[in-house]
């Protein structure tokens, strides 16, 4: 028996030893890189070129403070601003500036020459999303002939299509809100997912207003009735005025909450379980700026332990790069990128 465990124990050596003579060779982590930055927002005008310049000037900025940008070992540094499409965003009240994601590209270095630049590892924060930092936002769709029923398509009236669209784009405005764990810094707040550790940071300016406001249950319903009357369906409407029925004054009243056990339609409570709905605040923004400056930034935060960084750098050969940049950050200081009135 002792022969066999300690011929176990040298198997097991001998395996982490081939596996990280295998990463090393890989790999080369101590070769110096550099730091490119291009931006893939072309559109033609002043306001696109003015916030191509705030957004170059926020990465370079990051460049120069955080010692993973300025002084790459091990990679390339590859940063891209993405511009992010979506016509219907802008119809929002809520939703005023320009917006944008910005991916770093860690472009390892090959021990066999060249770079990984096919899927390297990776990580992006967003500018002035309001889609961003918080639970996924419904995804009601807006009137399209393509996508309804002919024979319904037929009962619509151009009326109806704009009254479709306006309840929709108030109903894919609620969101869930994860639970607030601390301020990092002035300006500067975190939010746990609940989900092993990781959630969000949102970068704002704390001189505004709350960049989200609380839903009451009755304005939820509201848009619910509104969305399924222009929808004239039916068979849901009904339903949905039964759910809205067995909730009392006092519930509808409350701020609501994601989630019922029995109503499949309002899927929601006035009693403080679960997380809590809300909606971006139009107020929030400083409508003085230009729409191109950077007012509101949401970056991911995962709070790892120090097993799952080893775990993380012996089956990959590289460490977590977004663990390094949350722990050269200076929160602080990064808040002081909000734009303000000067």
């Amino acid at each position: 028996m002792k022969r066999l465990i300690t011929i176990a124990i040298m198997l097991v050596l001998f395996e982490n030893a081939f596996v990280n003579a295998q990463m090393s060779a890989k790999y080369l982590p101590e070769k110096p890189g550099k730091w490119i930055y291009s931006s893939n927002i072309k559109s033609p005008g002043i306001e696109v070129a003015t916030f191509n310049k705030n957004l170059a000037g926020l990465a370079e900025w990051l460049h120069q403070n955080l010692p993973m940008f300025s002084n790459p070992k091990g990679y390339d540094l590859d940063a891209w601003a993405y511009p992010i499409f979506n016509d219907r965003y802008k119809l929002n009240i809520c939703n005023y500036a320009m917006r944008s994601e910005v991916i770093f590209n860690f472009q390892l270095f090959l021990g066999s020459g060249g770079k990984r630049t096919v899927e390297p590892p990776h990580f992006g924060f967003y500018v002035n999303n309001t889609e961003e930092g918080h639970g996924a936002n419904p995804n009601y769709k807006y009137f399209s002939k393509e996508e309804y029923d002919p024979g319904q398509v037929r009962n619509f009236t151009t009326s109806d299509e704009k009254a479709i669209n306006e309840a929709v784009i108030k109903i894919n405005g609620v969101f869930a809100v994860y639970p607030f764990v601390k301020e990092l810094a002035p300006g500067v707040n975190f939010y746990d997912c609940g989900m092993g550790g990781y959630g969000v940071v949102v970068v704002f300016n704390p001189d505004r207003p709350d960049f989200w406001i609380p839903v009451t249950l009755r304005e939820l319903a509201d848009m619910y009735l509104e969305f399924y009357t222009s929808q004239k369906d039916e068979f849901l409407l009904p339903q949905l005025k039964k759910e809205i029925a067995e909730l009392s004054e006092e519930e509808l009243n409350a701020p609501a909450f994601y989630g019922h056990d029995e109503h499949f339609i309002l899927k929601a409570n006035g009693k403080n379980q679960d997380l809590q709905l809300m909606r971006y605040n139009p107020d929030y923004w400083d409508r003085i700026l230009p729409p191109s400056a950077i007012q509101f930034m949401t970056f991911p935060y995962k709070q790892f332990s120090a097993e799952e960084l080893e775990e993380h750098k012996r089956n990959n050969g590289y460490p977590v790069y977004l663990e390094m940049f949350l722990q050269e950050i200076d929160w602080e200081k990064l808040a002081g990128m909000i734009m303000k009135q000067r």
